[in-house]
């Protein structure tokens, strides 16, 4: 029997926006923000800074959920404001850099902690990092209820042993939080300053807005999807900023600075010996975000397909299990190109973030064209306080991209170019449609 495509719950799609957001951010990136911005007081700052801005994102995507409840989310609302080219060029950067590009950083650093247990020789790494990538593809082609079950047990168990961390650092941590530190807390080892450390922050905190890829699969999309990415993004900006917090209780500065493993330390440095119980909490939560990301964005290519932006062969489902096989197929072969090319966690994600908040943003700007284009259109949530808050996004996101796109890091920008190449792709699919 076919399995009913509508399934998702509120509490589904909520497990996906924390869930694909809570990956490896807050347990990988505060030690190379506390290298280029060395005081607790603008680490924390940053952090918030990041949840306000993820807020103000969710309340203007809550909007455009609302506005538009089909599956394809970001790709759809882009083709509502501006028109299918910059919405097909989202989709082809969903394939080629963001989505691909996050579930091989994922999986690289699910390696990183779990190759001992394997038996793997450390410089067999990426293997294993393939191996879990095909894994992680089998499993999200069994059935959307698999899909849904995996989303919901990984993220609570992710958030149980989260909390667990957070409460004895902040509780049995020893260190003043806000005390000026020694001269060498306050020497940056990095190069980047705010713009740089701001990467890691919006790295950490992308994902909220994954739960409005999968409107078509929801029940009540029109009220559950606001809600989703609302809940979520308030959730993971509190865990952020508190988890922070608590390790900044236990490590000075300069500790969190020199730290590899920086939550294995923590951990340690409280409990001497439990460290290696962090490191697989760790592997957990990057395994269940990869899988996140495997089930969510095949939808957005899916749609490109049935619109004749991309290959037929995409548009197809499972015809037993109803999900988008074939799109599922391609991410996945696609990432491991990447781990190939890549290889390294750090060149990863800097790759993709960049790219994905320069989209973020333009989605944002759209706003203001679907209120002039739709404006006699009933939507079932508004944006609070409009124009204001989209227009702090605007200029934030703003300032982080240029900020990074003009420095002399490569992989801060090479992202981008992969949108000229794009654009031939679309006016090839479009003089085929066209035909």
């Amino acid at each position: 029997m076919t399995q009913k495509a509508k399934g998702l719950s509120l509490f589904a799609l909520t497990m996906v926006a924390i869930g694909s957001t809570i990956g490896s951010g807050i347990f990988e990136t505060p030690s190379s923000i506390a290298a280029k911005v060395p005081d607790s007081t603008q680490m924390i700052l940053l952090w918030v800074t990041g949840g306000v801005v993820s807020l103000i994102g969710a309340l203007v995507f809550a909007e455009m959920g609302s506005r538009f409840p089909k599956a394809g989310g970001v790709y759809s609302y882009l083709n509502a404001a501006y028109g299918p080219m910059p919405a097909f060029l989202y989709g082809w950067v969903l394939l080629t850099v963001v989505s691909s590009g996050t579930i091989a950083s994922l999986c690289v650093l699910f390696a990183k902690y779990t190759y001992v247990f394997f038996g793997v020789a450390p410089e067999n790494q990426h293997w294993l990092a393939i191996a879990t990538i095909v894994v992680l593809t089998l499993f999200n082609t069994f059935s959307l209820r698999s899909s849904e079950w995996f989303a919901n047990v990984g993220t609570v168990l992710k958030m149980l042993g989260i909390f667990g961390l957070l409460l004895l650092a902040l509780f049995l941590g020893e260190q003043t939080i806000f005390s000026s530190g020694s001269a060498q807390a306050l020497i940056p080892t990095k190069e980047g300053g705010l713009a740089g450390a701001f990467v890691g922050v919006l790295w950490s905190y992308t994902g909220w807005h994954n739960a409005s890829f999968l409107s078509g699969d929801a029940i009540n999309p029109k009220r559950n999807v606001p809600i989703a990415m609302l809940v979520g993004s308030s959730a993971v900006a509190l865990i952020y900023v508190l988890t922070n917090l608590g390790y900044m209780k236990v490590l000075d500065i300069p500790a969190i600075q020199q730290s590899d493993a920086l939550a294995i330390q923590a951990m340690d440095t409280i409990l001497p010996g439990w460290g290696p119980w962090v490191g697989l909490l760790i592997a957990v939560s990057v395994f269940a975000c990869a899988g996140l990301y495997v089930l969510s964005t095949p939808r957005v290519i899916n749609q490109m397909a049935s619109e004749g932006l991309f290959f037929k062969i995409f548009e197809k489902k499972h015809p037993t299990f109803g999900v988008p096989v074939n799109a599922i197929v391609l991410q996945s072969v696609w990432a491991i190109l990447l781990v190939f090319v890549w290889g390294k966690f750090e060149s990863l994600y800097t790759y993709v973030t960049i790219t994905e908040w320069f989209f973020l943003l333009l989605t944002c700007i759209g706003i203001f064209m679907i209120r002039r284009k739709f404006k006699n259109q009933e939507s079932g949530f508004r944006t609070p306080f409009y124009p204001v808050l989209p227009i702090i996004f605007i200029v934030v996101v703003g300032w982080f991209i240029s900020q990074n796109v003009l420095s002399d890091n490569a992989s801060a920008y090479s992202g981008l170019l992969v949108i000229p190449v794009g654009i031939l792709f679309y006016y090839l699919f479009k003089s085929k449609t066209v035909r």
